[in-house]
């Protein structure tokens, strides 16, 4: 088993989200919240990562089955925190060393303060080492109780506050680091006398201290990496604030967004510098985009495609699994899709690839310097040659493709001359 390891807790069905989807899977800037989870721990250096799985497991083990380093524990029962972890104890049996505990349902958690506190739990040998956060409003959290020293006493959940406690701002967001094997003999004494009967993971850390073992609390957590996703207006908040940190991220890296605000980029989506992004412009999937392109306004770029540098996307066009070439202009009301363009292609406005049959999406390509006239329908499976030239509102029927240096206008599209002596650049 290689160390260190994250235990991330996934097995609830989270009932206020009204759901048949496992809660953890519900997505953020179009991630799966569980995936942001796993990347944080792993950023922040496990190597191992047990997913404890239990409403709609299949779901959840599918998601994250090409995630080489993830293994799967089963919660038959939801009966607690506590008893979630020790689900993981056959897994784990033979490990011996710093295991983080955290919650799938947290996709804003960040891996740097994740690394402090594994560095930390290490520094003072800790058998359990505590990451809260100070919120202006903490309900919904359990308190972090502290003697007029400053040190951590236990964990209080709100149901079983009194009004004094309930007013105290340090919460647990549920990120703990435990020392195996010693966590396994404090959830043996863990009971279920509590508002909810179940075993609280939460008092671990006191049963560890009556055991005598070093349990300390570190305030490392920011309060927007602790939100958990519990209703769709919590998905909401976290995805705006998703939102500021890609924009932020890829403006750092030297993109141009003109309004962030009207502006949405997927999580998996890579930006070349130099590239400009226009308002009221959505960016879905796994998108990757040149430098210096320009997209928008109102453009949609969507899973699969792929921009050289140096392409333009213009208003109210859409491309969908595509890959154009460097140069090439698609600036107004066009829909590309399932297409192989060529560089300096040029389209006019209206044109459309019209890749579904009814049955299947079919390929369009479109060789170097071609260009596409308005209104022009290209019927596929349809390849476009070469410098040719496809007049305004021709039709090119399916698999009657166009010669390198061709021009064809009409509907349906036939051969008119030599592209020769019409052909611009598409600048």
């Amino acid at each position: 088993m290689n160390g260190p390891v994250a235990i991330i807790l996934a097995a609830g069905q989270g009932k206020r989200m009204k759901s048949e989807r496992a809660k953890v899977l519900h997505e953020v800037c179009g991630r799966p919240m569980i995936r942001y989870v796993v990347d944080a721990a792993r950023g922040a250096g496990a190597r191992t990562i047990v997913v404890v799985v239990g409403f709609a497991a299949d779901q959840v083990r599918a998601d994250l089955h090409d995630e080489p380093d993830v293994l799967f524990a089963e919660q038959a029962e939801q009966l607690g925190t506590g008893h979630a972890a020790k689900v993981c104890r056959p897994i784990l049996s033979d490990y011996e060393g710093p295991a983080m505990i955290l919650v799938g349902d947290e996709p804003l958690l960040r891996p740097e303060p994740l690394a402090d506190l594994f560095r930390r739990q290490q520094e003072d040998n800790a058998a359990c080492l505590l990451g809260t956060a100070m919120l202006p409003d903490p309900t919904g959290f359990g308190r972090i109780l502290r003697d007029s020293a400053g040190r951590f006493l236990r964990i209080v959940e709100e149901r079983d506050c009194s009004p004094e406690e309930r007013a105290i701002r340090e919460v647990n967001p549920s990120c703990y680091v435990f020392r195996l094997p010693i966590l396994w003999e404090a959830l043996d004494r863990i009971t279920t006398t509590n508002a909810q009967r179940e075993y609280y993971l939460t008092d671990a850390p006191a049963h560890l201290m009556a055991m005598g073992e070093k349990v300390l609390a570190l305030n490392v957590l920011a309060a927007e990496d602790v939100l958990g996703v519990n209703t769709r207006q919590h998905l909401a908040q976290a995805t705006a604030i998703m939102q500021e940190r890609i924009h932020d991220h890829w403006m750092t890296e030297g993109v141009t967004i003109v309004d962030p605000r009207n502006t949405y980029i997927d999580g998996r989506a890579i930006i070349g510098v130099d590239t400009v992004i226009y308002p009221f412009s959505a960016i879905t999937g796994r998108v990757r985009i040149g430098s210096a392109c320009k997209i928008g306004p109102h453009a949609h770029l969507r899973d699969g495609t792929v921009l050289d540098d140096g392409v333009e996307v213009g208003a109210f066009v859409e491309v969908n699994r595509s890959h154009l070439g460097s140069r090439t202009l698609v600036r107004h009301l066009t829909y590309v899709g399932d297409a192989d363009v060529g560089e300096r292609v040029n389209f006019g406005a209206t044109a459309v690839t019209a890749n579904f049959d009814g049955i299947r999406k079919n390929p369009t390509r479109i060789g170097d310097g071609t260009l596409i006239g308005a209104g022009a329908v290209l019927v596929a499976p349809v390849t476009i040659g070469k410098r040719a030239v496809v007049g305004a509102n021709a039709v090119v029927t399916r698999g009657h493709d166009v010669e390198d240096g061709q021009t064809v206008a009409g509907v349906p599209a036939r051969l008119l001359a030599s592209a020769r002596d019409v052909h611009q650049d598409a600048e």
